[in-house]
């Protein structure tokens, strides 16, 4: 199983539905199971009806039901069923109240850093959490959609997958934003060493598993620019453009300095062109855009929905074998 989060420090680079529509994708010939551990829950509200959600946050089976009894000090994480969406598809639904675990991790995080047992558990419950959720339904991925920011439940998050992709806007604040993720990135790993060094030391003993703390950059998606004649307008290409050097310097040389494999393949993984006509359609009927049909997206606007299977497929090949790469090395 390959835990693949999709991060950026950056909000409104379309993160969500870049995750949902590769995802979908995937689970054309993959178990996928997704994980909405963003407070927002904007992937649970794309994938399912409201009025279920609401049932779900009713019937306790969101994120926080798992992670409450660690939250509270009162037992172990508990395992939920995730929800089924596709033959090959399950999520398990986000909640708000995820803030909870935000506002508790980093004291986790500190304990553990003193080779403390209890900081131990506390950091490594979403990696527990996803893997336990996982095993109920045979995942063999796992795609995790994190909120934009740099705070203890992305850390933990992050130290707990095989990898994470990077979803860009072609804009100076997209770009800008890349230093803040690896060198926080790159903070957390060395930390997570210095934390299980720690532990050594005390000669701790565990009873659960911990995460290997060596989360490859699988590498940038690119999305959202103006089309005009089939190229990007120039003022988003100029931004385009610098993409490769900025992920290069912002991320990639962060993390092998502290030695982390780097995928084969490059630093891109692909681009995606302005879809927004398509979107609304898709989210307003929990389908990915390639799923639309001629009632729901007319004339051009169908050609273009079922042509983007192929995009977001080979979007999905890409970012599944370069996990798999980190998986077997």
């Amino acid at each position: 199983m390959k835990i693949i989060s999709f991060f950026n420090h950056k909000g409104g680079v379309g993160k969500t539905t870049l995750v949902y529509n590769i995802g979908i994708a995937l689970a054309r010939s993959h178990r996928v199971l997704f994980i909405d551990a963003d407070a927002q829950a904007n992937l649970t509200s794309a994938a399912i009806p409201v009025m279920e959600i609401e049932k779900l946050f009713n019937d306790n089976r969101t994120i926080y039901s798992c992670l409450r009894p660690v939250i509270e000090g009162s037992g172990g994480l508990k395992s939920v069923n995730p929800v089924q969406i596709r033959d090959n598809a399950w999520v398990l639904p986000g909640d708000i109240r995820i803030s909870d675990y935000e506002e508790f991790a980093p004291t986790g995080w500190t304990e553990a850093l003193a080779g403390m047992p209890r900081g131990f558990q506390v950091t490594s419950a979403f990696h527990r959490l996803i893997r336990s959720v996982a095993s109920r339904i045979s995942a063999e991925y796992v795609f995790v959609d994190l909120g934009p920011n740099v705070g203890a439940l992305n850390r933990n998050v992050i130290l707990g997958s095989t990898g994470f992709v990077v979803p860009l806007a072609p804009d100076l604040f997209s770009l800008t934003a890349l230093p803040s993720v690896g060198k926080s990135v790159a903070s957390w790993i060395t930390g997570w060493e210095a934390a299980k060094s720690s532990a050594d030391r005390r000669n701790a003993e565990f009873d659960f598993e911990l995460p290997a703390g060596k989360p490859s950059p699988l590498g940038y998606v690119s999305q959202q620019f103006t089309v005009y004649r089939d190229q990007p307008a120039e003022a988003y290409k100029h931004w385009n453009d610098r993409m490769p050097e900025a992920y290069q310097r912002g991320i990639v040389d962060e993390l092998q300095a502290v030695g982390v494999h780097i995928p084969l393949g490059g630093t891109s993984i692909g681009e995606v062109s302005n879809m927004s006509s398509l979107i609304p359609i898709s989210q307003r009927t929990h389908k990915a855009v390639f799923e639309l049909n001629g009632s729901e997206a007319r004339g051009a606007h169908y050609s273009r929905a079922r042509n983007a299977i192929h995009l977001f497929a080979d979007l999905a090949t890409k970012i599944s074998q370069r996990a798999d790469e980190m998986d077997q090395g």
